[in-house]
């Protein structure tokens, strides 16, 4: 991927500028729901943020070559880019289960923060996800409070629809489906992303949650976003991790919503991605490695014991 392609999408064909934002704090873990992070040091890039500072305990996967995404030309580090090199900063950290020291220096003279911790992935086949990539709650918890002691206060970070009981915040028959596996085999993610969400609402922060539709690895940056809105038509399910983090930097930039939470996604009416990365496309990525039946067979026995939960959240 180009950092400065041709068209990025907001309220207008151009987006916010960044005149206001000379440095961007940057978060990311592991995890789909993660990956959007290291997307979003390229968004801050095409907008010509001043400077990016990036807190990460996996520096090396921007070296990855596969971004577990959907952009055309790929990606490549951009701290080993001449041209991109000088308006950034990396930060590794340990741990974030580790109380991490003089943190609140990293995040002077900020304008905004982006956090993407944590996952929604069970973790079946990668343990890390389980052992160390549980970490909105804790990794969260640390950066609130050094927002805080910094006078830092716009905070864009991303969490998952169908966390709550009743959320029609996206009206799609996916949001009950996400919410059963919320219930099931994803009660951990569920858990560690619903006490995130509440440490922001109890914080000081001018924060905005963050909650993408789509985010399969199989899908190509449209260059524009779509929010969803009350009453409205359902956004489309079918977003790109690059057109999140997009939006992230947008919203970073210039927020229009405060203290609150917005489900954006592809525009209304745009088919979901082929069904056998049905998994993939919800964040499961990690089960779907059989046929689309096979797939839908071990969820429903997963999730047949909770079959009565259902009830509660039509």
């Amino acid at each position: 991927m180009k950092v400065n392609p041709q068209e990025i999408a907001g309220g207008d064909a151009a987006g916010p500028s960044a005149a206001t934002c000379r440095k961007l704090v940057v978060l990311y873990g592991i995890g789909g729901l993660s990956d959007v992070g290291r997307h979003a040091i390229m968004a801050g890039l095409e907008k010509n943020v001043e400077h990016i500072t990036v807190i990460t305990e996996y520096p090396d996967m921007l070296d990855d070559e596969n971004w577990e995404c959907g952009c055309i030309d790929g990606h490549t580090n951009p701290f080993n880019d001449e041209a991109h090199a000088s308006k950034l900063t990396m930060v590794k950290i340990d741990s974030w289960k580790n109380e991490q020291p003089n943190l609140v220096e990293h995040f002077q003279g900020a304008d905004a923060v982006i956090s993407c911790l944590g996952h929604r992935q069970p973790g079946w086949k990668n343990k890390e996800l389980v052992t160390k990539g549980l970490i909105a709650l804790d990794g969260n918890k640390q950066v609130i409070k050094a927002m805080e002691e910094a006078n830092v206060s716009r905070d864009v970070t991303i969490s998952s629809f169908g966390l709550n009981r009743g959320d029609k915040t996206w009206p799609h028959w996916a949001s009950k489906l996400m919410r059963l596996f919320f219930l099931t085999f994803m009660r951990k993610a569920r858990k560690d992303l619903q006490a995130m969400e509440k440490l922001f609402n109890e914080s000081s922060l001018d924060y905005l949650i963050v909650k993408p539709v789509g985010i399969g690895e199989d899908v190509v940056p449209a260059g524009r976003y779509f929010q969803q809105e009350p009453g409205k038509e359902a956004v489309g399910g079918n977003m790109a991790k690059m057109d999140v983090a997009r939006f992230m930097v947008d919203e970073a930039i210039q927020p229009t919503t405060l203290r609150g939470s917005k489900v954006v996604g592809s525009a209304p009416g745009t088919p979901m991605s082929d069904s056998r990365r049905l998994g993939m496309w919800i964040g499961i990525d990690d089960i779907v490695t059989v046929t689309y039946n096979d797939w839908i067979d071990h969820a429903l026995g997963k999730a047949r014991h909770a079959y009565s939960l259902v009830e509660r959240i039509t």
